[in-house]
């Protein structure tokens, strides 16, 4: 009972006064802990980044082409649901159900980085990038905290931007850039 209780002490501390775990809570034998020691923390493997990405990154469309952050709120991290709930997050996104999207953009694509990944000094993962998406560009940044042993959603920024045209083209017809960060 009192390894629960300091269990949700230092999660309620965590999200009242900080987004990046500096310390691992005590756990129970054979549980994994609530949160890593940022010391502990090690990069993934390249495949793992790489569907850590997608898996996000396409959530998040699927939450777009529904006109609901839904998905989104699902797929995230514990802490960022305390922060954000999801009609906060379709408020936040709310220029990226504008988009004339048909059908999926990011099939048989695969996330291009734009940088290796890197574990901050929180212990957070992040990564940048992009999808080599047409008529936009859809470019993001992410960032994954541990809970227990699994890579959640933390932080994301996306952002849709028309392509560079050759000289004399009329371009996209869209004069705003759907970008946010949360």
């Amino acid at each position: 009972m009192r390894i629960i209780g300091m269990a949700i002490a230092v999660t309620a501390l965590l999200a009242a006064g900080s987004q990046h775990p500096a310390f691992a809570a005590k756990h129970a034998r054979g549980e994994p802990p609530l949160l890593m020691a940022s010391n502990d923390v090690q990069l993934p493997s390249d495949d793992q980044v790489v569907e850590l990405a997608d898996n996000s990154m396409r959530i998040f469309m699927t939450s777009v082409r529904e006109k609901s952050m839904r998905g989104l709120w699902d797929h995230i991290s514990l802490r960022f649901r305390e922060k954000f709930s999801v009609a906060q997050l379709d408020e936040a996104f709310k220029d990226f159900y504008d988009l004339q999207i048909t059908g999926d953009p990011l099939a048989g694509k695969s996330p291009i980085f734009t940088a290796g990944p890197a574990i901050d000094e929180h212990g957070n993962l992040s990564v940048d990038g992009y999808y080599a998406t047409s008529p936009s560009r859809v470019s993001f940044h992410l960032a994954f905290v541990m809970e227990g042993r699994t890579w959640k959603l933390i932080e994301i920024n996306v952002n849709a931007k028309p392509l560079a045209t050759p000289a004399g083209g009329s371009g996209g017809t869209r004069q705003s850039t759907p970008a946010k960060k949360l």
